[in-house]
């Protein structure tokens, strides 16, 4: 009744043909009001204006202005709605990231998918490098917290060979003293670009030394990995990680037996080993200097390797090195040209030393084996326009390190291994990419021969969804 009251006496104040103004939000900008006579305050002041409206007349325009501002005014919570489940609150970030690519290489793809490279890869992947038209993958991600004590993260990935689950695991939330603990199948934090997915590279394609090491897609198995952050005003952060270790698409780590049959009849043959097998520590850091950020950090995976050959051929062989061990060193530095622009100078060298048996089907007999092999990349990045859409980099990478010896004898096996590649980027959206890329392989054999390949790649990234912010 107050505000009834109210609103009459305001009602009764307005001048002669005027208008009040509607809440902001209403399809009418304005609502009309009608000429109101004064009340006269001496019966011998007769009024000239119309009569005043009837009571109805006002407390109908009252009751629009109040429809008007509840139509304004959020919903309020009810007996009935108070406790009511509201499903979209607990559904998860979800995110699709699609990959195409137009190819064309010097060689067909008959020859390319025998192309080796000597000592590390017996036949090359690829996936993605065919000529013509290709689609790379479809990769759905999921991200939501469990409860006020679990984040989950999982990604799907959708290509043409098949269906894998590339990542799912849960992180804590709530770990005292700087800790945090994952658990699930995930990329391990390995070096600088194992941990990124590949929508994420700065190239079409890994560096050399990460595919002849770590695998096309990176090292990911079902594991554990307890982070520590320490508690000082730059980044300073400590890993260890315990993986299961039995990975077939892995080119080095795989602790798996193995079971041989040499051209003499002999069985040749080993003892899965106990797992989990394979331990990964990881010490990262990154501080600033006004426009210059510097980041580094070292690595060592520790693990057995398995790896073998059986195809009935006197070629046949296995090696198996229990205590195989890589390790990586890491620099990036980023000049800050403006809040857009940048220079991205980033480095790392992976090397790897492992010593075992080597089983060989030509002699039926197991030799010791030794492996010494290295490499590195060095590329540059530079984001040059304002808006930070165009960027140009170059990468080189290198294998300078590639020695195998079979009880104490060196075997023939090339070095000095090069890749060069450069690529032009565009990006209208945060949400859509366009790379053209070049790159010019020196580190492949073909039938034992160097056989230098060329190839000229056009990629289409389209991001669709909400997605969590990358790394530095």
């Amino acid at each position: 009744m107050i505000h009834i009251a109210l609103s009459t006496v305001l009602l009764l104040a307005q001048p002669p043909e005027s208008t009040v103004p509607a809440p902001s939000g209403t399809d009418n900008p304005t609502l009309p009001i009608l000429p109101i006579t004064p009340i006269a305050t001496s019966p011998a002041v007769a009024p000239e204006t119309q009569p005043a409206p009837s009571q109805d007349d006002l407390l109908r325009r009252i009751e629009a202005l109040e429809k008007a501002a509840e139509e304004r005014a959020p919903p309020l919570a009810t007996a009935s709605t108070a406790g009511a489940f509201i499903q979209n609150r607990f559904n998860p970030d979800l995110s699709l990231i699609t990959d195409f690519a137009l190819v064309g290489t010097s060689l067909n793809d008959k020859s390319a998918q025998t192309l080796a490279v000597p000592g590390l890869i017996e036949q090359s992947d690829r996936g993605g490098k065919l000529r013509g038209f290709s689609f790379n993958y479809l990769e759905l991600a999921f991200n939501a917290a469990v409860d006020p004590y679990f984040d989950f993260f999982s990604v799907l990935t959708f290509t043409p060979s098949g269906f894998d689950i590339e990542e799912t695991y849960v992180d804590t939330r709530q770990l005292p003293f700087g800790f945090q603990l994952r658990i699930g199948k995930f990329l391990s934090a390995f070096g600088r670009l194992n941990g990124m997915h590949q929508h994420v590279w700065d190239f079409y394609d890994q560096p050399l030394v990460y595919e002849v090491f770590m695998g096309a897609e990176g090292w990911k198995n079902p594991g554990a990995r307890v982070s520590w952050t320490a508690p000082v005003d730059f980044l300073l952060q400590v890993n260890f990680e315990v993986f299961q270790g039995v990975n077939d698409e892995s080119p080095i780590y795989n602790a798996t037996s193995y079971d041989l049959t040499a051209e003499n009849g002999t069985n040749l043959s080993s003892k899965a080993p106990f797992v989990p097998a394979l331990y990964v520590g990881s010490l990262k850091t990154s501080f600033d200097f006004g426009d210059n950020v510097f980041l580094l950090g070292a690595s060592v995976m520790y693990g057995h390797s398995t790896r073998t050959r059986s195809e009935g051929l006197p070629t046949d062989m296995a090696f198996s090195a229990p205590g195989t061990i890589l390790y990586d060193g890491e620099l990036t530095y980023k000049y800050l040209l403006s809040s857009y622009r940048s220079i991205t100078w980033q480095n790392e060298y992976l090397g790897l030393l492992s010593s075992g048996d080597l089983a060989l089907a030509s002699d039926g007999l197991v030799h010791a084996a030794d492996k010494k092999q290295g490499g590195f990349y060095s590329q540059l990045i530079w984001r040059f326009d304002e808006p930070g859409r165009w960027r140009v980099g170059a990468r080189f990478d290198l294998l300078d390190q590639n020695s195998f010896t079979v009880d104490g004898v060196a075997q023939p096996l090339d070095n000095m291994l090069q890749r060069y590649s450069t690529m032009l980027e565009f990006s209208p959206t945060e949400f859509s990419r366009f790379r053209l890329q070049y790159a010019y392989d020196r580190s492949r054999f073909l039938e034992g021969a160097r056989k230098d390949v060329h190839e000229l790649l056009l990629e289409v990234n389209i991001a669709v969804g909400p997605h969590g912010a990358h790394s530095f």
